[in-house]
């Protein structure tokens, strides 16, 4: 096999995939029963790879959601992807000065074969003799019973529809997803949520009536021993030997990502020149190639992680309600609170309060800076990492536990390796006075 296929981070699976009991086990569990399925962690920490090897792509109807991406959006999507036309008809108020839309009715085409009485519209011949016909029902896109029952008119099989990058919702979309789940929990029509974040109850907090009726599915945390069996299982597809030291390097640094794991065999393979299945052993035990490796690694998440803490940094500022109070640039603060963190600092999130002291104690007035200030600005964040375009976000914001957390698994790698004065110098302070 070739290093790419065995190592590193694809879109699809590498051949170093690995179960592990508490995950693979819970959502295969998971698959034949009735409830929702939400599928949750860090970026990059193998959401997508575990829906990948225990659903087939024909069971599958994605819809990859973004920061604009509105409930309607996703229906038509799930519609249209089964062969369903919708025809939008609009009706006008004449009689204003200026003709405006003041309503739509929505017409559903759905196909079928045969040839019933049943009144049909776009018949087509089919090569055995079937004709395929369609019939329009009415119906209303922004109603999930509606949209339910067309897609149970036309769902043959086990068939799941998956929400990708649902963290990227807007809090308005995520709630009202949240009650139509319920929805089509009780018409029997499966949902599988992906979302980057690591609290339990997402939803629930959106609709408690979801209690009982979905399954999560944690992808974190990954241990040490997880990642001995990757290397265990992808070291043989490529014949190679890592020495003990340095596989203990690897996994300490990774601090808990998979990703960076298999980031760092892949370019320490490359290095040693493993970059396929070789007949005779290939001994890597070189600790320079691996203090190679890992500065590369670090360059090449620094170029992405520091022009996205910059985006955040200059992000929309926050002001107090008097004129006289100047702009608190509340997010440039959080920025370099999270940067000069260490990984023990930052595992279990920053409370919202302890946040605060932080912060005013590098804030220029830190007597302006209030709860409600922070509380604003976490709230925002987002939509400001969204309309930045930081893909994935760095810091999700949960509002349970009241904690700022890291949700990019190699961010943790990138601060426990970078110099965070050398990173804050690269980044603009917003305020022009400071």
């Amino acid at each position: 096999m070739k290093l790419g296929e065995v190592f590193g981070v694809a879109k699809d699976p590498v051949a170093s995939y690995i179960e592990r009991e508490k995950v693979d086990s819970t959502l295969l569990s998971a698959l034949p029963k009735s409830q929702q399925i939400i599928i949750y962690g860090s970026s990059k920490q193998g959401k997508t790879a575990l829906l990948q090897r225990h659903i087939p792509e024909a069971q599958r109807i994605t819809v990859h959601c973004g920061p604009s991406t509105t409930t309607e959006d996703i229906y038509r999507s799930l519609l249209r992807q089964q062969d369903i036309e919708i025809h939008t008809e609009t009706t006008t108020d004449n009689q204003r000065e200026l003709s405006t839309s003041i309503s739509a009715k929505f017409t559903a085409m759905l196909p079928f074969l045969g040839g019933g009485e049943v009144e049909t519209k776009g018949e087509s011949k089919l090569s055995n003799g079937q004709e395929l016909k369609s019939t329009p029902i009415e119906f209303n896109l922004a109603v999930a019973q509606d949209v339910g029952e067309l897609l149970k008119k036309v769902n043959t099989g086990n068939i799941f529809h998956v929400l990708e990058n649902f963290h990227y919702l807007s809090d308005d979309i995520q709630r009202q997803l949240a009650f139509d789940l319920r929805t089509f929990e009780e018409m029997g029509l499966r949902f599988i949520i992906l979302g980057v974040w690591r609290e339990r109850n997402r939803l629930i907090q959106y609709n408690g009536d979801l209690q009982d009726r979905i399954i999560e599915v944690p992808v974190e945390p990954w241990g040490v021993e997880d990642f001995e069996r990757i290397y265990g299982k992808g070291g043989p597809l490529l014949n190679i030997e890592i020495d003990q030291k340095l596989k203990n390097r690897i996994f300490t640094e990774a601090h808990g990502s998979v990703a960076v794991v298999q980031e760092l065999l892949k370019k320490l393979c490359e290095k040693a020149g493993a970059l396929e299945f070789k007949p005779h052993i290939t001994y890597i035990n070189d600790s320079h190639l691996l203090e190679e490796s890992i500065l590369e690694k670090i360059e090449e998440y620094a170029a992405r992680h520091i022009r996205s803490l910059e985006s955040i940094a200059a992000g929309s500022r926050t002001r107090r309600a008097t004129e006289e109070t100047a702009a608190l640039y509340l997010p440039y603060y959080l920025v370099k609170v999270m940067v000069h963190r260490n990984y023990n600092e930052l595992k279990d999130g920053i409370e919202r309060k302890n946040l605060q002291i932080l912060i005013q104690e590098q804030h220029r007035t830190p007597l302006n800076v209030r709860t409600s200030d922070i509380t604003g600005m976490l709230l925002r964040l987002p939509s400001l990492q969204a309309s930045a375009k930081i893909v994935p976000p760095l810091f999700d914001f949960d509002a349970g536990t009241r904690r700022i957390k890291v949700v990019d698994s190699t961010l943790y790698f990138f601060i426990d390796n970078c110099k965070p004065d050398d990173v804050m110098a690269e980044i603009p302070h917003p305020d022009p006075e400071a």
